[in-house]
């Protein structure tokens, strides 16, 4: 089940009719792609420390064959940015030994780590992640591929002490819970390997040699063993309990459920995987799949960047690039924010560097991360060398089957709790396979929010509406299921 909500969008004085694209998540403001506020080329993952505030990770396209030779880029460095918008915020950053900002579109520029007499630099680093205290973990392809720690600051993006080992093997993709445990994959699972993510204790967890000259080299305290086949995406609910990395040759996400105390086991009731439909169209190539993933812990929501991988440098899988958001306990995708059609209405086409700093223009999407407190979602363009951010202006609604058994008449439940703030429940019953709408209405009979507008197959089912950006008062909420009509009040108390 696939929900949309749909509107016309209006930005000034354009009306964007017909696009794929919520009537919610809107483009705040793209990095301009020019030396003043760009990354400067190729940009592959952004980690968001709070709002405005990032760290972006550029590595440049390596010598062709692309994916042969792709830990062996010609230049592969960071990029800050503090407060940002579309034209400002850009911080420096170390490149070449220098605290700099780095040339545009210039080979042989590369981030080093150092601490002492400690220097590694940059190699082969696509995904960078987000933990405590505006630190950012950089998965690094150096001999001993090693994960490196930065700070974020007003100031400037500067080196920490801190930086571990992880072994012999090729890492991606890489994420950090709340409590700090550091997660990074292999970039191939491998038969003969049983470890392809590994978990860390934090940087500041007991005992650990994050910091320690002569050290940097605890053993993880879990791991997970993958199948065999191509990883681009790892992300974790912040409780560390569900974690969730996106399989490129199958083009599927897997579930893993434990604690990094405990270590984890594979989702036995979790499936997912992109449908044979879902294809490029519009003139584009390639095939795509689940790429960068990224998880929102309040209401709970799981967001996958799903595009053809590194794309072509041309038109390619330009019409194509959309981020879907996914209901992390059943894997139904709930919503879907179109990025190729947003740069196509912005600007007119799919490779159209134009857009005022509200489109990047090629699409060519690898990671994401998430911004809790707007929320937010920040994106990457590989070939449009910028940043997107994508921020949420409604309400957050998730849908769910209670029990496949067809029940003996249409329902509408009551919501519980209620009063509620900001999030409450609304149970529903389908006896036969039919078109559902669920919106909720105010006094005025204004409609505010639809939950739900799509063919529903019978069975009971649950909506968990979050409220938060609405203001406290009486609401109305309706269903109708073919001939179907039934209505109930719920009050929001904030």
């Amino acid at each position: 089940m696939k929900i949309l909500l749909t509107a016309l969008l209006t930005i000034g004085v354009l009306t964007l009719s017909g696009i794929a694209q919520t009537n919610e998540w809107t483009a705040d403001y793209v990095t301009y792609d020019d030396a003043i506020n760009g990354t400067g080329d190729q940009t592959t993952s952004a980690a968001v420390v709070g709002p405005d505030r990032f760290v972006a990770i550029v590595c440049q396209t390596p010598t062709s064959p692309l994916l042969d030779n792709i830990f062996d880029p010609p230049g592969n460095y960071l990029v800050g940015y503090w407060d940002a918008d579309s034209g400002i915020g850009r911080v420096p950053s170390p490149i070449n030994g220098s605290q700099t900002i780095p040339l545009y579109n210039t080979d042989g520029q590369f981030t080093d780590w150092a601490s002492g007499l400690d220097l590694i630099q940059l190699k082969g680093a696509y995904t960078i992640a987000s933990g405590p205290d505006n630190l950012v973990y950089v998965a690094n392809n150096d001999a001993d591929h090693n994960i490196l720690v930065f700070e974020l600051s007003e100031t400037g993006v500067a080196a920490t002490d801190f930086r571990m080992e992880t072994g012999a093997q090729d890492i991606f993709a890489i994420e950090v819970d709340d409590s700090g445990y550091v997660y990074v994959a292999n970039y191939k699972g491998d038969v003969l390997l049983n470890d392809e993510v590994k978990v860390y204790a934090g940087v500041n967890a007991p005992g650990t040699t994050w910091g320690t000259f002569g050290g940097h080299n605890d053993a993880p305290v879990a791991t997970i063993d993958l199948p065999e086949g191509t990883y681009y995406g790892l992300t974790v609910s912040g409780d560390g309990t569900s974690v969730y990395v996106s399989s490129h040759d199958d083009r599927s996400i897997l579930k893993y459920v434990g604690d990094p105390v405990n270590g984890y086991t594979a989702d036995a009731t979790w499936s997912l995987t992109l449908s044979p439909d879902d294809t490029v169209s519009n003139g584009g190539s390639g095939t795509p799949s689940y790429l960068g993933l990224a998880y929102l812990d309040d209401p709970g929501k799981l967001y996958a960047a799903v595009d053809t991988v590194f794309g072509s440098s041309n038109f390619g899988g330009y019409p194509y690039g959309r981020i879907y958001q996914i209901n992390p306990g059943n894997g139904i995708t709930e919503d879907t924010i179109d990025v190729a059609e947003w740069n196509f209405a912005i600007t007119g086409a799919y490779n159209n560097r134009s857009g005022e700093g509200r489109a990047g223009g090629y699409t060519s999407l690898i990671d994401l991360d998430v911004e809790e407190t707007e929320p937010a979602l920040y994106s990457t363009s590989y070939y449009g060398w910028t940043v997107e951010k994508w921020t949420f202006d409604g309400t957050l609604v998730s849908i769910e089957p209670i029990d496949a058994a067809i029940p003996g008449s249409f329902e509408l439940s009551q919501n519980y709790p209620n009063p509620f703030n900001p999030r409450t429940t609304i149970e529903f019953e389908i006896q036969q396979s039919v078109h559902v709408s669920l919106s909720v209405y105010n006094l005025l009979g204004q409609k505010v929010v639809t939950l739900l507008d799509e063919q529903m197959a019978a069975g009971s089912y649950r909506a968990v509406f979050e409220a938060g950006k609405l203001p406290s008062g009486v609401y109305i909420y309706e269903i109708q299921a073919g001939d179907f009509k039934a209505a109930k009040r719920m009050n929001l108390v904030k």
